[in-house]
Protein backbone atom coordinates (compact mmCIF):
# COMPACT_ATOMS: atom_id res chain seq x y z
CA UNK A 1 0.00 0.00 0.00
CA UNK A 2 3.03 2.54 -0.52
CA UNK A 3 1.07 4.49 -3.23
CA UNK A 4 -0.96 5.75 -0.35
CA UNK A 5 0.16 8.72 2.40
CA UNK A 6 -0.50 8.03 6.04
CA UNK A 7 -1.59 11.61 6.44
CA UNK A 8 -4.24 11.49 3.91
CA UNK A 9 -5.74 7.80 5.50
CA UNK A 10 -5.27 9.45 8.72
CA UNK A 11 -7.29 12.59 7.98
CA UNK A 12 -10.09 10.27 6.55
CA UNK A 13 -10.38 8.14 10.00
CA UNK A 14 -10.50 11.50 11.98
CA UNK A 15 -13.25 12.26 9.23
CA UNK A 16 -15.00 9.26 10.17
CA UNK A 17 -14.02 9.78 14.36
CA UNK A 18 -14.96 13.53 14.24
CA UNK A 19 -18.65 12.58 12.83
CA UNK A 20 -19.34 9.48 14.35
CA UNK A 21 -22.79 10.85 15.72
CA UNK A 22 -24.04 12.69 12.41
CA UNK A 23 -22.78 9.14 9.89
CA UNK A 24 -24.52 6.63 12.39
CA UNK A 25 -28.10 8.66 12.27
CA UNK A 26 -27.44 8.41 8.40
CA UNK A 27 -26.62 4.71 7.98
CA UNK A 28 -29.71 4.06 11.00
CA UNK A 29 -32.44 6.24 9.58
CA UNK A 30 -31.59 6.18 5.86
CA UNK A 31 -30.76 9.49 4.71
CA UNK A 32 -30.01 12.84 6.91
CA UNK A 33 -30.64 16.57 6.21
CA UNK A 34 -28.00 18.54 4.46
CA UNK A 35 -29.60 22.29 5.02
CA UNK A 36 -29.19 22.15 8.85
CA UNK A 37 -26.82 23.50 11.18
CA UNK A 38 -25.08 20.52 10.00
CA UNK A 39 -24.69 21.39 6.60
CA UNK A 40 -20.89 22.07 6.50
CA UNK A 41 -20.39 19.10 7.79
CA UNK A 42 -22.31 16.83 5.57
CA UNK A 43 -20.38 18.64 2.90
CA UNK A 44 -17.34 17.62 3.75
CA UNK A 45 -18.03 14.02 4.47
CA UNK A 46 -19.59 14.21 0.94
CA UNK A 47 -15.95 15.45 -0.65
CA UNK A 48 -15.01 12.34 1.30
CA UNK A 49 -17.10 10.22 -0.58
CA UNK A 50 -18.74 9.58 2.72
CA UNK A 51 -21.65 10.65 1.73
CA UNK A 52 -24.01 10.90 -1.21
CA UNK A 53 -27.19 13.13 -2.29
CA UNK A 54 -30.10 11.28 -2.09
CA UNK A 55 -33.55 11.25 -4.49
CA UNK A 56 -34.85 13.60 -2.21
CA UNK A 57 -33.14 17.43 -2.45
CA UNK A 58 -31.27 18.08 0.12
CA UNK A 59 -30.76 14.74 1.99
CA UNK A 60 -27.86 12.70 1.95
CA UNK A 61 -27.36 8.78 1.95
CA UNK A 62 -24.49 6.60 3.71
CA UNK A 63 -21.86 5.97 0.79
CA UNK A 64 -22.22 2.62 -0.86
CA UNK A 65 -18.95 1.25 0.39
CA UNK A 66 -19.04 2.56 4.04
CA UNK A 67 -22.58 0.94 4.17
CA UNK A 68 -21.50 -2.29 2.71
CA UNK A 69 -18.62 -2.20 5.62
CA UNK A 70 -20.87 -1.21 8.31
CA UNK A 71 -23.67 -4.23 7.15
CA UNK A 72 -20.26 -6.70 7.65
CA UNK A 73 -19.08 -5.49 10.67
CA UNK A 74 -22.02 -5.19 12.18
CA UNK A 75 -24.28 -8.43 11.09
CA UNK A 76 -26.39 -7.07 9.21
CA UNK A 77 -28.41 -8.75 5.88
CA UNK A 78 -27.22 -6.50 3.28
CA UNK A 79 -27.56 -7.40 -0.74
CA UNK A 80 -25.70 -10.60 -1.49
CA UNK A 81 -26.40 -10.34 -5.08
CA UNK A 82 -23.58 -9.63 -7.93
CA UNK A 83 -24.39 -6.56 -9.81
CA UNK A 84 -22.60 -8.58 -13.17
CA UNK A 85 -24.15 -7.55 -15.69
CA UNK A 86 -27.04 -4.98 -16.34
CA UNK A 87 -30.15 -7.86 -17.51
CA UNK A 88 -29.47 -9.20 -13.81
CA UNK A 89 -29.55 -5.85 -12.17
CA UNK A 90 -33.47 -5.78 -14.04
CA UNK A 91 -34.11 -8.90 -12.73
CA UNK A 92 -33.09 -7.91 -9.29
CA UNK A 93 -34.71 -4.75 -9.10
CA UNK A 94 -38.05 -6.46 -10.40
CA UNK A 95 -38.07 -8.83 -7.52
CA UNK A 96 -36.77 -5.67 -5.23
CA UNK A 97 -39.75 -4.06 -6.42
CA UNK A 98 -42.13 -6.76 -6.24
CA UNK A 99 -41.71 -7.42 -2.51
CA UNK A 100 -42.33 -3.70 -2.07
CA UNK A 101 -44.77 -3.69 -3.21
CA UNK A 102 -46.62 -6.35 -1.48
CA UNK A 103 -44.95 -5.14 1.82
CA UNK A 104 -46.89 -1.95 0.86
CA UNK A 105 -49.77 -3.42 0.03
CA UNK A 106 -50.55 -5.32 3.13
CA UNK A 107 -49.04 -2.41 5.32
CA UNK A 108 -46.33 -4.49 6.43
CA UNK A 109 -44.12 -0.22 7.33
CA UNK A 110 -40.63 -1.76 7.98
CA UNK A 111 -40.51 -4.26 5.24
CA UNK A 112 -41.59 -1.81 2.47
CA UNK A 113 -38.68 0.52 4.33
CA UNK A 114 -36.67 -2.33 3.96
CA UNK A 115 -36.74 -3.27 0.54
CA UNK A 116 -37.31 0.72 -0.58
CA UNK A 117 -33.75 1.04 1.38
CA UNK A 118 -32.33 -1.99 -0.63
CA UNK A 119 -33.96 -0.68 -3.80
CA UNK A 120 -32.02 2.62 -3.36
CA UNK A 121 -28.36 1.39 -2.41
CA UNK A 122 -29.14 -1.72 -5.89
CA UNK A 123 -30.21 1.60 -8.35
CA UNK A 124 -27.30 3.64 -6.60
CA UNK A 125 -24.86 0.54 -7.15
CA UNK A 126 -25.62 0.02 -10.71
CA UNK A 127 -25.57 3.55 -12.03
CA UNK A 128 -21.94 4.20 -10.37
CA UNK A 129 -20.85 1.13 -11.30
CA UNK A 130 -21.35 1.58 -14.65
CA UNK A 131 -20.40 5.50 -14.45
CA UNK A 132 -16.97 4.81 -12.92
CA UNK A 133 -16.30 2.28 -15.94
CA UNK A 134 -17.04 4.62 -18.37
CA UNK A 135 -15.09 7.26 -16.65
CA UNK A 136 -12.02 5.02 -16.79
CA UNK A 137 -12.26 4.26 -19.93
CA UNK A 138 -12.81 7.89 -20.97
CA UNK A 139 -9.89 8.63 -18.93
CA UNK A 140 -7.64 5.79 -20.75
CA UNK A 141 -8.09 7.39 -23.65
CA UNK A 142 -7.66 11.42 -22.93
CA UNK A 143 -4.46 9.71 -20.87
CA UNK A 144 -3.44 7.60 -24.14
CA UNK A 145 -3.20 4.69 -22.20
CA UNK A 146 -1.02 6.47 -19.88
CA UNK A 147 -0.36 3.43 -17.28
CA UNK A 148 1.55 1.76 -20.15
CA UNK A 149 4.72 2.79 -21.73
CA UNK A 150 5.47 1.06 -24.85
CA UNK A 151 3.24 1.33 -28.42
CA UNK A 152 2.53 -2.16 -28.69
CA UNK A 153 1.10 -2.30 -24.76
CA UNK A 154 -0.72 1.04 -25.67
CA UNK A 155 -2.30 -1.15 -28.68
CA UNK A 156 -3.44 -4.16 -26.81
CA UNK A 157 -4.99 -2.30 -24.03
CA UNK A 158 -6.93 -0.42 -26.30
CA UNK A 159 -8.62 -3.31 -28.51
CA UNK A 160 -9.02 -4.97 -24.72
CA UNK A 161 -11.11 -1.67 -24.10
CA UNK A 162 -12.54 -1.15 -27.63
CA UNK A 163 -14.18 -5.20 -27.03
CA UNK A 164 -15.32 -4.65 -23.72
CA UNK A 165 -17.02 -1.75 -24.60
CA UNK A 166 -18.72 -3.19 -27.83
CA UNK A 167 -19.85 -5.92 -25.69
CA UNK A 168 -21.13 -3.59 -23.35
CA UNK A 169 -23.17 -1.89 -25.89
CA UNK A 170 -24.52 -5.06 -27.49
CA UNK A 171 -25.77 -5.96 -24.01
CA UNK A 172 -27.03 -2.55 -23.05
CA UNK A 173 -28.88 -2.48 -26.62
CA UNK A 174 -30.45 -5.60 -26.14
CA UNK A 175 -32.35 -4.05 -22.45
CA UNK A 176 -35.88 -1.97 -23.37
CA UNK A 177 -35.60 0.68 -20.05
CA UNK A 178 -39.49 1.32 -21.06
CA UNK A 179 -40.31 -2.03 -19.66
CA UNK A 180 -39.22 -0.97 -16.28
CA UNK A 181 -42.33 1.71 -16.31
CA UNK A 182 -44.77 -1.35 -15.82
CA UNK A 183 -43.24 -1.36 -12.41
CA UNK A 184 -45.38 1.73 -11.65
CA UNK A 185 -48.61 0.09 -13.17
CA UNK A 186 -50.33 0.50 -9.36
CA UNK A 187 -50.90 3.11 -7.07
CA UNK A 188 -47.52 3.00 -5.78
CA UNK A 189 -45.66 5.69 -3.82
CA UNK A 190 -44.20 9.08 -5.10
CA UNK A 191 -40.81 7.97 -3.53
CA UNK A 192 -40.93 4.50 -5.37
CA UNK A 193 -41.91 6.09 -9.23
CA UNK A 194 -39.07 9.00 -8.78
CA UNK A 195 -36.31 6.54 -8.17
CA UNK A 196 -37.54 4.37 -11.02
CA UNK A 197 -37.75 7.28 -13.08
CA UNK A 198 -34.82 8.55 -12.42
CA UNK A 199 -33.22 5.21 -13.53
CA UNK A 200 -34.83 5.33 -16.61
CA UNK A 201 -33.33 8.50 -17.64
CA UNK A 202 -30.09 7.79 -16.03
CA UNK A 203 -29.86 4.61 -18.61
CA UNK A 204 -31.25 6.70 -22.21
CA UNK A 205 -28.42 8.98 -21.32
CA UNK A 206 -25.70 6.67 -20.70
CA UNK A 207 -26.16 4.55 -24.34
CA UNK A 208 -25.18 7.91 -26.40
CA UNK A 209 -22.15 8.60 -23.80
CA UNK A 210 -20.59 4.98 -24.39
CA UNK A 211 -21.15 5.32 -28.45
CA UNK A 212 -19.26 8.16 -28.07
CA UNK A 213 -16.54 6.67 -26.16
CA UNK A 214 -16.53 3.73 -28.81
CA UNK A 215 -16.20 6.21 -31.61
CA UNK A 216 -12.92 7.69 -29.69
CA UNK A 217 -11.77 4.26 -28.75
CA UNK A 218 -11.93 3.18 -32.42
CA UNK A 219 -9.73 7.03 -33.01
CA UNK A 220 -7.55 6.36 -31.00
CA UNK A 221 -6.50 2.36 -32.08
CA UNK A 222 -6.25 3.44 -35.31
CA UNK A 223 -3.28 6.45 -34.36
CA UNK A 224 -2.29 4.25 -32.39
CA UNK A 225 -1.53 1.23 -34.53
CA UNK A 226 0.14 4.21 -36.70
CA UNK A 227 2.72 5.04 -34.57
CA UNK A 228 3.74 1.62 -33.93
CA UNK A 229 4.31 0.89 -37.57
CA UNK A 230 6.02 3.94 -38.02
CA UNK A 231 8.30 3.24 -35.23
CA UNK A 232 8.68 -0.07 -35.97
CA UNK A 233 9.85 1.32 -39.41
CA UNK A 234 12.17 3.48 -37.74
CA UNK A 235 13.65 0.79 -35.92
CA UNK A 236 13.97 -1.21 -38.94
CA UNK A 237 16.09 1.43 -40.24
CA UNK A 238 18.13 1.64 -37.40
CA UNK A 239 19.09 -1.98 -37.31
CA UNK A 240 19.71 -2.18 -40.86
CA UNK A 241 22.20 1.08 -40.85
CA UNK A 242 23.67 -0.69 -37.93
CA UNK A 243 24.07 -3.73 -39.50
CA UNK A 244 25.68 -2.32 -42.49
CA UNK A 245 27.52 0.88 -41.44
CA UNK A 246 29.02 3.17 -44.20
CA UNK A 247 32.63 3.47 -41.90
CA UNK A 248 34.33 1.96 -39.66
CA UNK A 249 36.53 3.51 -37.15
CA UNK A 250 40.07 2.41 -36.79
CA UNK A 251 40.59 1.60 -32.79
CA UNK A 252 44.14 2.56 -33.74
CA UNK A 253 43.53 5.63 -35.09
CA UNK A 254 45.36 7.51 -32.08
CA UNK A 255 48.98 6.38 -33.60
CA UNK A 256 48.95 7.06 -36.98
CA UNK A 257 51.65 9.21 -38.01
CA UNK A 258 49.45 11.32 -40.46
CA UNK A 259 47.29 12.61 -37.87
CA UNK A 260 48.18 15.95 -36.08
CA UNK A 261 49.10 15.40 -32.80
CA UNK A 262 46.91 17.96 -31.96
CA UNK A 263 44.08 15.31 -32.83
CA UNK A 264 46.51 12.71 -31.45
CA UNK A 265 45.95 14.30 -27.68
CA UNK A 266 42.58 15.31 -27.61
CA UNK A 267 39.20 13.97 -25.98
CA UNK A 268 37.99 10.63 -27.82
CA UNK A 269 35.70 11.53 -30.13
CA UNK A 270 32.28 9.28 -29.69
CA UNK A 271 31.35 8.56 -33.27
CA UNK A 272 29.06 5.96 -34.73
CA UNK A 273 28.27 4.37 -38.02
CA UNK A 274 24.38 3.91 -36.81
CA UNK A 275 21.66 5.66 -35.41
CA UNK A 276 21.16 5.60 -31.66
CA UNK A 277 17.21 5.39 -31.34
CA UNK A 278 17.22 5.86 -27.74
CA UNK A 279 17.90 9.44 -28.60
CA UNK A 280 14.68 11.09 -29.37
CA UNK A 281 16.11 14.24 -31.18
CA UNK A 282 16.90 12.02 -33.93
CA UNK A 283 13.35 11.43 -34.34
CA UNK A 284 12.11 14.00 -36.92
CA UNK A 285 14.81 13.61 -39.17
CA UNK A 286 14.37 9.77 -39.05
CA UNK A 287 10.74 10.46 -39.86
CA UNK A 288 11.24 12.41 -42.69
CA UNK A 289 13.69 10.26 -44.57
CA UNK A 290 11.41 6.89 -44.02
CA UNK A 291 8.74 9.36 -45.68
CA UNK A 292 10.92 10.71 -48.60
CA UNK A 293 12.24 6.95 -49.03
CA UNK A 294 7.95 5.91 -49.26
CA UNK A 295 7.99 8.49 -51.67
CA UNK A 296 10.34 7.34 -53.95
CA UNK A 297 8.87 3.66 -53.78
CA UNK A 298 5.61 4.48 -54.54
CA UNK A 299 6.56 6.84 -57.52
CA UNK A 300 4.70 6.52 -60.86
CA UNK A 301 5.01 8.50 -64.00
CA UNK A 302 2.00 10.20 -65.24
CA UNK A 303 0.27 8.24 -68.03
CA UNK A 304 -1.08 9.93 -70.97
CA UNK A 305 -4.07 10.46 -71.44
CA UNK A 306 -6.18 10.37 -74.82
CA UNK A 307 -8.10 13.36 -76.14
CA UNK A 308 -11.81 13.44 -77.51
CA UNK A 309 -13.95 16.03 -78.84
CA UNK A 310 -17.17 16.04 -76.87
CA UNK A 311 -20.34 16.53 -79.69
CA UNK A 312 -23.37 18.39 -78.05
CA UNK A 313 -26.39 18.10 -79.63
CA UNK A 314 -29.02 20.45 -79.43
CA UNK A 315 -32.21 20.05 -77.70
CA UNK A 316 -34.78 17.83 -78.87
CA UNK A 317 -38.72 17.49 -77.75
CA UNK A 318 -39.63 14.12 -76.61
CA UNK A 319 -43.03 13.34 -77.56
CA UNK A 320 -45.63 12.01 -74.45
CA UNK A 321 -46.41 8.70 -75.27
CA UNK A 322 -49.31 6.79 -73.20
CA UNK A 323 -51.40 3.65 -73.35
CA UNK A 324 -54.51 4.23 -74.76
CA UNK A 325 -56.84 1.59 -73.72
CA UNK A 326 -55.31 2.43 -69.65
CA UNK A 327 -57.18 5.41 -69.88
CA UNK A 328 -59.94 3.80 -71.23
CA UNK A 329 -60.32 1.80 -67.84
CA UNK A 330 -59.97 4.99 -65.99
CA UNK A 331 -63.05 6.39 -67.99
CA UNK A 332 -64.66 3.10 -66.91
CA UNK A 333 -63.86 3.14 -63.39
CA UNK A 334 -64.61 7.14 -63.59
CA UNK A 335 -68.01 5.95 -65.09
CA UNK A 336 -68.90 3.88 -62.35
CA UNK A 337 -67.97 6.29 -59.77
CA UNK A 338 -69.81 9.46 -61.20
CA UNK A 339 -73.26 7.67 -61.95
CA UNK A 340 -72.89 5.11 -59.00
CA UNK A 341 -74.90 2.16 -61.23
CA UNK A 342 -73.37 -1.41 -61.72
CA UNK A 343 -71.65 -1.41 -65.35
CA UNK A 344 -70.10 -4.48 -67.45
CA UNK A 345 -67.18 -4.25 -68.16
CA UNK A 346 -68.08 -6.42 -71.89
CA UNK A 347 -71.13 -3.77 -72.64
CA UNK A 348 -68.60 -0.80 -71.67
CA UNK A 349 -66.73 -2.62 -74.55
CA UNK A 350 -69.18 -2.56 -77.30
CA UNK A 351 -70.51 0.30 -76.41
CA UNK A 352 -66.85 2.45 -76.87
CA UNK A 353 -66.12 0.07 -80.05
CA UNK A 354 -67.21 2.37 -82.60
CA UNK A 355 -65.21 5.59 -81.25
CA UNK A 356 -62.13 2.94 -80.74
CA UNK A 357 -62.50 1.78 -84.37
CA UNK A 358 -62.53 5.28 -85.29
CA UNK A 359 -59.39 6.43 -83.47
CA UNK A 360 -57.82 3.25 -85.23
CA UNK A 361 -57.68 1.60 -81.61
CA UNK A 362 -58.31 -2.43 -81.70
CA UNK A 363 -58.76 -4.55 -78.50
CA UNK A 364 -60.00 -8.37 -78.29
CA UNK A 365 -62.60 -8.94 -75.54
CA UNK A 366 -60.91 -11.17 -73.61
CA UNK A 367 -57.70 -8.56 -73.38
CA UNK A 368 -59.81 -6.27 -72.53
CA UNK A 369 -61.31 -7.94 -69.37
CA UNK A 370 -58.11 -8.89 -68.55
CA UNK A 371 -57.07 -5.36 -68.75
CA UNK A 372 -59.56 -4.33 -66.30
CA UNK A 373 -59.15 -6.59 -63.69
CA UNK A 374 -55.03 -5.60 -63.58
CA UNK A 375 -55.47 -1.86 -63.75
CA UNK A 376 -58.15 -2.37 -60.61
CA UNK A 377 -55.71 -4.58 -58.83
CA UNK A 378 -53.15 -1.16 -59.28
CA UNK A 379 -55.37 1.09 -57.51
CA UNK A 380 -54.59 2.03 -53.81
CA UNK A 381 -56.68 1.24 -50.74
CA UNK A 382 -58.69 3.95 -50.49
CA UNK A 383 -59.52 3.32 -54.43
CA UNK A 384 -60.50 -0.18 -54.06
CA UNK A 385 -62.52 0.26 -50.85
CA UNK A 386 -65.15 2.24 -52.92
CA UNK A 387 -64.81 0.22 -56.10
CA UNK A 388 -66.22 -3.56 -55.66
CA UNK A 389 -66.03 -5.92 -58.85
CA UNK A 390 -67.64 -9.20 -59.34
CA UNK A 391 -65.91 -11.57 -61.82
CA UNK A 392 -67.88 -14.12 -64.12
CA UNK A 393 -66.37 -17.25 -65.21
CA UNK A 394 -65.59 -20.73 -64.92
CA UNK A 395 -62.99 -22.23 -63.01
CA UNK A 396 -60.63 -23.74 -65.49
CA UNK A 397 -60.59 -28.37 -65.44
CA UNK A 398 -57.32 -29.50 -64.41
CA UNK A 399 -56.06 -25.83 -62.17
CA UNK A 400 -57.15 -25.25 -58.89
CA UNK A 401 -58.25 -21.68 -57.41
CA UNK A 402 -57.65 -20.69 -61.67
CA UNK A 403 -60.33 -19.21 -63.35
CA UNK A 404 -61.23 -18.12 -66.51
CA UNK A 405 -63.41 -14.32 -66.60
CA UNK A 406 -65.63 -13.52 -69.03
CA UNK A 407 -66.86 -10.14 -67.58
CA UNK A 408 -66.33 -7.82 -65.20
CA UNK A 409 -69.38 -6.22 -62.96
CA UNK A 410 -68.07 -2.96 -61.48
CA UNK A 411 -70.55 -1.22 -58.63
CA UNK A 412 -69.96 1.09 -55.74
CA UNK A 413 -69.76 0.16 -52.30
Amino acid sequence: MAGYDTHDVAELLRQLGAHDQLLAEAYVFGSVQGDGADARKIASLHKKALLRPDDEPGDYRVSADLKRMLNRLMRKQSSYRQLTDMRKVIEVLAETVNDYRLSVIGDQEEDAEYYLDQLDDLLYEAKDNLNVSLDNMHYAISSQFGFVSTLSAKVRENERALSYAQKLLTELQQIDPETCYEWMNWACPVELARKISGFIYWFNQTLPRLRYIIDNMRLSLFKLRRDEKQAGLLRNMARYLNKHPEFVINEQLFEDKALPETLRFAAPLYIKSYINVKETAHETALVEIVQSLRKMNTYSKPVKRDVSAVEVLDNAAMGFSYDFFEEQTEHLFELAITSGDVISAVDFWQTSLPTWHAEEQHIEPTSWVELVFSSYCKLTSAQQALIDIEPKGKPLTGISHNWSYSDIIIKIN
